[in-house]
């Protein structure tokens, strides 16, 4: 079987308020193509006629796609999912209807209420605030925490584009990754560690290993979970899996609120696949090797 594994380059200019390697996939790239032997990786800047070509020249089975940010423009990533698919080759992951759905928040969220999944309230103090059309915790620092009228303001001013507001839950934070063919057959759970005040996932937690917010922020699959809030955890994974329709794999971050009760914060169908942490630490926290879930992947690609 002939697997082309394709991904996005960093854009040449660096985008305000983002940080270059969000957009680096090479290294992803690479650590997949490194489980599937023979596969060809390859990175384009992401115009139409870049996937065409590629197809051309490799002609391949299946295209594992890393194509997050054509044009380094996150809200393209679901045109790209389309794309291979329209082209006639089968393609690893979500189809672009559930990318598109995922990225805007209060959209999904409206999605995942009606499904009767529990998903954080409107803004009471303290709230959140958070774009609604963004990714990668994009524009989320310490600051986004807000407790008066005066700190939202600020925080609403901050961000670019709509913004979105909604209640700060004080409760335990939790990923979810959830893979599987048609359906969330495999699932793993890991706990974010807050420490030293940290309150939320920043962008700097995310995208920046030098930063305090990183180190204060750690996803553990150690932690002890019970086993009544574990089962409520994978049930409300498979629940999102169902209502936005996703493919492959994906990842559900959910906090408990005042009550004990598991609220949905964000649903992320194209998760990180880089070699350290994200959902490879997930698989491999609960007994898949690296190998064992990229070639699954390959096997479950339409």
């Amino acid at each position: 079987m002939r697997v082309l594994v394709a991904h996005t380059l960093a854009p040449a200019a660096e985008a305000a308020g983002r940080i270059p390697g969000e957009f680096d996939l090479g290294e992803a790239a690479e650590a997949v193509a490194g489980a599937l032997p023979g596969a060809v990786a390859r990175g384009i800047e992401g115009r139409d006629e870049e996937f065409a070509a590629l197809v051309a020249e490799h002609r391949p089975d299946v295209v594992f796609n890393l194509c997050e940010a054509p044009l380094g423009r996150p809200e393209l990533e679901a045109r790209a999912a389309d794309l291979w698919r329209s082209l006639g080759v089968r393609c690893t992951g979500s189809l672009g209807s559930t990318l598109e759905l995922c990225r805007v928040k209060d959209r999904v969220n409206a999605v995942l209420a009606a499904a009767g999944i529990p998903v954080p309230q409107a803004g009471t103090f303290p709230c959140v605030v958070k774009p609604a059309e963004e990714d990668g915790s994009a524009w989320i620092g310490r600051d986004s925490v807000c407790r008066d009228p005066e700190q939202l303001r600020l925080a609403v001013a901050r961000v670019p584009g709509r913004a979105l507001v909604e209640a700060f839950l004080p409760g335990r934070e939790f990923a979810i990754s959830a893979w599987g063919r048609g359906r969330a057959e495999q699932l793993s759970i890991g706990e974010t560690v807050f420490a030293n005040g940290l309150e939320l996932v920043t962008y700097d937690a995310k995208w920046d290993p030098r930063s305090s917010d990183f180190r204060d922020s750690p996803v553990s699959y150690a932690t002890g979970i019970a086993a009544a809030l574990r089962r409520t955890l994978m049930a409300t994974a498979r629940r999102v899996w169902s209502a936005v329709g996703a493919r492959g794999y994906m990842r559900v971050d959910a906090r408990l609120d005042e009550s004990g009760v598991a609220r949905v914060l964000d649903v992320n169908p194209n998760p990180a696949l880089g070699p350290s942490g994200g959902i490879r630490a997930a698989a491999e926290a609960v007994g898949w090797t690296w190998e064992r879930f990229v070639r699954a992947q390959v096997g479950w690609a339409s």
